[in-house]
């Protein structure tokens, strides 16, 4: 889903900055008011692993891979706030030192992984907060991690598909079925991951799982 230069017009590309920058100066805000000391170590550390974490490829068919998105699993281990700005640095990093994804379009990138990655975790919020039982958080760390990587893919096909670059080969009726085709399965492998790690994490250190801890309730944290 890293979106490379040249894909997007200019003007969905400048939209794309301004609806990310949006989002990430309201997670910083919020980020900030939850970890007023240890925000800069905490991103760095969490940024680290899942960079490398995406490095790892599983196969799905016909010699198409897929690999760890990160955003669910970031905002289960952060918060979403947080979760946001952590994929962003990986985003960035991505870009500037290995051209995966472009700069024009790291707005995009960002909204497409970061953004929607992080707000995911407020599926599963609506799917486990009610609920003590594991069963219901990891229902929804999968269902959260599966759309996560859904909405992402039908995100990028819009955005590619409504650039005039691609409105010759069929715009969105060609570019949407196409990402989401592939990422629906992807998706299932983005979900079996992260729902083994957060549930490993839950069961030997769940104190290290800052979004369990706004899950239920312990941190004084309002949505907006």
């Amino acid at each position: 889903m890293h979106i490379p230069d040249s894909f997007l017009s200019l003007p969905i590309c400048t939209f794309m900055y301004v609806v990310s920058a949006f989002f990430l100066i309201w997670s910083w805000r919020k980020a900030r008011a939850t970890y007023p000391r240890s925000l800069a170590p905490l991103l760095a550390i969490s940024s680290a692993f899942i960079f490398a974490a995406q490095m790892i490829n599983f196969p799905i068919t016909y010699g198409i891979s897929g690999h760890l998105v990160g955003g669910t699993f970031l905002s289960m281990l952060l918060g979403p706030y947080a979760g946001i700005l952590s994929m962003t640095i990986v985003l960035l990093m991505q870009a500037l030192f290995f051209a995966d994804g472009g700069i024009f379009t790291f707005g995009a990138n960002v909204f497409n992984m970061a953004v929607i990655g992080g707000l995911s975790f407020f599926i599963v919020k609506l799917l486990a907060k009610n609920s003590e039982k594991s069963g219901w958080l990891y229902l929804g760390v999968f269902t959260a991690s599966w759309f996560s990587v859904v909405l992402g893919a039908l995100a990028c096909g819009l955005q590619i598909g409504f650039s005039p670059f691609f409105s010759d080969a069929g715009g969105i009726a060609v570019t949407v079925p196409a990402m989401l085709f592939w990422h629906v399965l992807i998706g299932f492998g983005e979900a079996a991951i992260t729902t083994t790690l957060t549930s490993q994490l839950h069961r030997l250190q769940p104190a290290v799982l800052s979004g369990l801890a706004i899950l239920r309730g312990r941190q004084n944290e309002k949505i907006f």
